[in-house]
């Protein structure tokens, strides 16, 4: 700072004039900073007509004459003449020593017109400023990314929330790319050289909803706004307002609506389908065994006949899953131990696990959490996310189960080392019949996601390609007896 190098020295100031014009600058000094900024008024002179006491309204000494002034505050380096008076100016020019500066009326009234500007210009700073800090305090405040960026292309501000989530300052983003942080600006906004072409921007608002999927394999949606800045008067736009949403929770809501809906939907078809197909599959599975009774059949005929009935098995498994599907159940809540829960169905997988030179970890909470749930219904869904894992895994990998407690869930986690699940894919795994395998029938999760929601609790799932796959149970926890 310069003030730090240069002796700062205040200016100490006498005036002389009639009482009106005392107060009158008195008072403008006294309203301001000049004081801070080095001027110091130390006394005056009144020439007032009798009947006006030297004392009277001011806050600073007065006397009788100038000469009395200065001999009393020697400290005085400009004298101030109010007056106009060309007697009084006169004798002051002679008296004055020459160290003594006379401003006389004219450059007076040109220093309290500067120094009016002076106090407008500091007030509209003042206000500005004010305005300045509640619009960023504001702007702080929300939850959103929230950037301007300059005509250049590159960012101009930026909210804390922006920055926090970015991990820098806003003085480390301002002046950065914003496609490094919003690659969807790409499709919403001309480009230049790889920069956002303001210049060549439309004056139309526009939105782009995208997802992305964070390091731990977790689908998490946004919305983007881009509102353009028009410059007064004209038609070009100059800057550019770009606000990103997080709409993670919103979308999975809506998400399971939607899958609701398809579930209702679907489950009244398959009903119908399921009673109407097993009626003639029973007969034909009734007469495959009669007919392999019948030792007139030779052996080419009775293996016909054999792949017949099993065949009419296998469509009967898959009815009798659909209807277990579709059926509403009521379900049983108990407080379990979901430990025990993953110790029973890792009892049951355990050899074929080592037969598929799969290494299982169990990583279960030591204080054996309790969830609210059906331990049966648990175990199934465990060991049905435990069998996914295994063929995703057919020629071994790691496998890992834990379990825990989060702030609102008891939850037990099946984590896998496979080849994970692709982007475009992971959307629909929880669809009724959607399927990725060669024979599978697209029922396992479902029926796993439909038993979580009986319970009250969820299903949460991550994925990346060629990280492995983690599938979450999440049960309400047990009340604290």
């Amino acid at each position: 700072m310069l003030e730090d190098f240069i002796e700062i020295k205040k200016d100490c100031i006498g005036i002389v004039g009639r009482s009106f014009a005392l107060s009158a600058l008195s008072l403008l000094l006294h309203e301001s900073s000049r004081d801070a900024a080095g001027i110091t008024l130390e006394a005056g002179v009144l020439i007032d007509e009798s009947g006006n006491p030297l004392q009277d309204g001011h806050d600073f000494p007065l006397y009788e004459d100038v000469q009395a002034m200065l001999n009393a505050h020697p400290s005085i380096k400009m004298v101030f003449e109010l007056s106009g008076e060309a007697t009084l100016i006169r004798q002051l020019r002679s008296a004055l020593p020459p160290e003594v500066t006379l401003v006389e009326l004219p450059a007076a009234r040109f220093f309290l017109r500067l120094h009016a500007t002076d106090r407008l210009w500091i007030a509209c700073k003042a206000n500005l400023m004010q305005t300045q800090a509640l619009f960023k305090s504001v702007v702080d405040q929300f939850p959103e990314d929230i950037m301007i960026v300059g005509s250049d292309g590159l960012i101009l501000d930026c909210n804390y929330h922006f920055a926090e989530r970015a991990g820098k300052n806003v003085a480390e983003i301002c002046g950065e790319n914003p496609l490094q942080y919003f690659d969807a600006l790409s499709s919403l906004c001309p480009l230049k050289e790889g920069i956002l072409d303001i210049s060549c921007m439309s004056r139309k608002k526009d939105e782009l909803m995208f997802s992305e999927t964070d390091d731990q394999g977790k689908i998490h949606y946004y919305r983007i706004y881009i509102y353009p800045i028009v410059a007064e008067g004209k038609d070009n736009v100059i800057q550019l307002v770009v606000i990103c949403r997080n709409i993670t929770e919103r979308t999975l809501i809506e998400q399971r609506l939607q899958q609701s809906e398809r579930m209702a939907t679907v489950g009244e078809l398959s009903a119908y389908i399921a009673h109407e197909i097993r009626n003639p599959l029973m007969a034909m599975g009734g007469f495959a065994k009669v007919l392999m009774k019948d030792e007139s059949i030779d052996s080419d005929g009775r293996e016909k006949i054999e792949i017949i009935l099993k065949e009419a098995q296998r469509l009967d498994n898959l009815l009798k899953s659909i209807l277990s599907f579709v059926r509403s159940r009521d379900v049983q809540k108990n407080n379990i131990d979901v430990n025990r829960v993953a110790a029973d169905a890792m009892q049951l997988l355990s050899m074929g696990c080592q037969l598929q030179e799969i290494e299982v970890k169990m990583d279960l909470d030591p204080n054996h959490p309790l969830g609210i749930g059906g331990a049966e219904q648990i175990r199934q869904c465990l060991i049905n996310l435990v069998k996914n894992s295994m063929e995703a895994m057919p020629e071994g990998g790691n496998l890992k189960i834990s379990s825990g407690v989060s702030e609102n869930h008891v939850w037990l986690e099946v984590r896998d080392s496979g080849p994970g699940i692709a982007d475009d894919a992971r959307n629909h795994v929880f669809d009724p019949f959607y399927s990725s395998k060669v024979n599978g029938n697209g029922l396992g999760l479902p029926m796993v996601k439909k038993i979580m929601e009986e319970f009250g609790g969820d299903v949460e799932l991550a994925s990346r390609p060629g990280k492995g796959t983690s599938v979450a149970l999440l049960l309400r926890k047990a009340p604290v007896a």
